[in-house]
């Protein structure tokens, strides 16, 4: 079998799903549900498919172009005849962020000593000092993973790179992983999640051994299955974290592939599913210092919502889902080539599109499926309810593979922007505010950055306000994870805003569900 986009090949083995052959090349494939033809993550374009099973009822469902197959459902039959295939590489995901001037002050430098110059982290002594002294910016999101090379000595960044988070095997939210942790265990999910980010360490363009610390931020799953702690309590009552303090752990220990000595620290936790990546983005954002309320929203499967300024911040996290990400919508993709990415219709109901890479349409990814709902909204094409007016379905594309919306794709993806909305809702109620308090909304992380606000405010995704006061930050928690690993103040600071954060758990409040209902309609989310 040959990936040809990944230019990779093995041996054919019948009886093995063609998942199992991609997965055992090390190209990273989503398989969400684990296998089961429902996510229909694990799409790939097959030649040779006289070497593979019949279609199963699974894929006649999910697939309406020839060519095609979910690689979990299709079993090698014949291994005589080569098999091309061809797996979405994902290409959008954010390395970069609104990036501010922090004075060069990290907590590892170099000492001259009696012995020679050394390499201290605080007043531990590392290393010999062998010509440079680098560290990592870490951001483990539930679907991808960015990391950032800085020179500790000058501050600057020369390096960046990201990839798909391996976990999403084992589930492509955080509930799934920890169900999985609490059933089958969590070792296979550390493992995985750190043998990733040492194959990054590899691709780096810096001697492993000369990187001396990594500060690491993610939501409180990811962060706590990278650094070890038990994530089971996650997925029973009361549903809290091992501990919200902030981890200090050698590399050795981790098994990560850096300096051994190196520490390796991930910022604090903010409570339940509220994690170190929330933290990051409220640092980088500076919301703690502003005498104006603000708001930052970080899109997500798991979307985290702050409000506040520099006397209080309250956060609160939603269940949005996977859908934005392309699950359960019948032709949703993640941000792969061919995703269909911007979506306009005309006047005579014409749809004009934008695909990622300029190449042919394959499914379409969130920014397009946002740009989809609120221009068939205005046309009239879907009503408030996400009722198609001519029933069945609406055709996006027909440009060889035909890309369409049914009204089950409509109902999963209503179902994630009221959650955002509801939610959003609920946290300026605790705060004492409306839309027209809120003087800045920033909009963080990839999906944040992409998509058309205007758009996203027509279907009720984002509270009411105004276009002028909406700010895209990109990927602000790994920017804050710079700020940190540059700066002891900042690390002291962010110490120091974690303890101050109001928690707000969404599932105790009495109105969560009829706000989440009324939340439903494609209408203006305002409260």
């Amino acid at each position: 079998m040959i990936v040809t986009s990944h230019g990779k090949k093995v041996k054919l083995t019948k009886g093995k799903s063609l998942l199992k052959h991609i997965q055992e090349l090390g190209v990273h494939i989503n398989a969400s549900c684990g296998g089961q033809g429902i996510c229909r993550g694990c799409l790939v374009k097959v030649d040779g498919t006289e070497s593979l099973s019949p279609m199963t009822e699974a894929e006649k469902k999910a697939i309406r172009s020839p060519g095609y197959r979910l690689a979990c459902q299709a079993i090698v039959v014949r291994d005589d005849l080569d098999i091309y295939v061809e797996v979405p590489k994902y290409v959008k995901i954010l390395e970069k962020g609104k990036r501010k001037e922090v004075p060069l002050n990290p907590i590892v430098k170099r000492r001259a000593t009696p012995l020679g110059e050394k390499v201290f982290w605080g007043d531990v002594e590392i290393a010999p000092y062998e010509g440079e002294l680098y560290g990592l910016a870490l951001d483990i999101g539930t679907t991808t993973v960015a990391m950032r090379w800085i020179n500790l000595e000058s501050g600057e960044e020369v390096f960046s790179l990201s990839m798909l988070n391996p976990q999403i095997d084992y589930g492509d939210n955080v509930i799934d992983r920890i169900n999985y942790a609490r059933s089958v265990g969590q070792e296979p999910l550390e493992k995985a999640i750190r043998n990733s980010i040492n194959e990054m360490v590899q691709k780096g363009p810096i001697n492993p051994n000369h990187i001396y610390e990594m500060v690491v931020v993610g939501n409180t799953t990811m962060r706590d299955i990278f650094v070890g702690h038990p994530v089971k309590g996650l997925g029973e009552a009361p549903y809290e974290p091992v501990s919200l303090d902030s981890v200090n752990k050698k590399a050795e220990e981790l098994g990560i592939t850096i300096n051994p000595k190196a520490n390796v620290y991930a910022l604090p936790l903010i409570g339940h599913f509220v994690g170190a990546d929330t933290l990051a983005v409220i640092l980088a954002t500076e919301m703690h210092k502003s005498s104006e309320v603000t708001m930052a929203i970080d899109i997500g499967t798991n979307t985290e919502i702050a409000i506040g300024n520099k006397d209080k911040i309250i956060v609160a996290s939603c269940a949005s889902g996977p859908a934005f990400e392309g699950a359960g919508v019948k032709c949703g993709v993640g941000a792969v080539i061919g995703a269909i990415q911007k979506v306009k219709i005309d006047s005579n109901l014409k749809v004009k599109y934008e695909t990622i890479g300029n190449a042919p349409p394959i499914g379409i990814c969130g920014s397009g499926l946002i740009d989809a709902l609120a221009q068939m909204l205005e046309k009239g094409i879907m009503d408030y309810a996400g009722k198609l007016s001519s029933g069945g379905e609406f055709v996006l594309a027909e440009d060889g593979k035909r890309i369409f919306l049914d009204g089950e794709d409509i109902d999963n993806l209503k179902l994630a922007k009221a959650a955002i909305c509801a939610g959003s809702k609920i946290l300026m109620r605790h705060y004492g505010v409306t839309v027209d308090d809120i003087k800045r909304l920033y909009l963080a992380g990839a999906f944040g950055t992409y998509i058309n606000p205007e758009n996203a405010l027509k279907i009720g995704m984002l509270p009411e306000i105004p276009l002028e006061r909406i700010e895209k930050v990109g990927n602000a928690a790994i920017e804050g994870a710079t700020e940190v690993l540059v700066s002891e103040e900042k690390r002291r600071e962010v110490e120091e805003i974690s303890k101050k954060i109001g928690h707000v758990r969404l599932e105790l409040e009495e109105d969560f569900h009829s706000l989440f209902v009324e939340s439903l309609a494609f209408e203006v989310c305002r409260r």
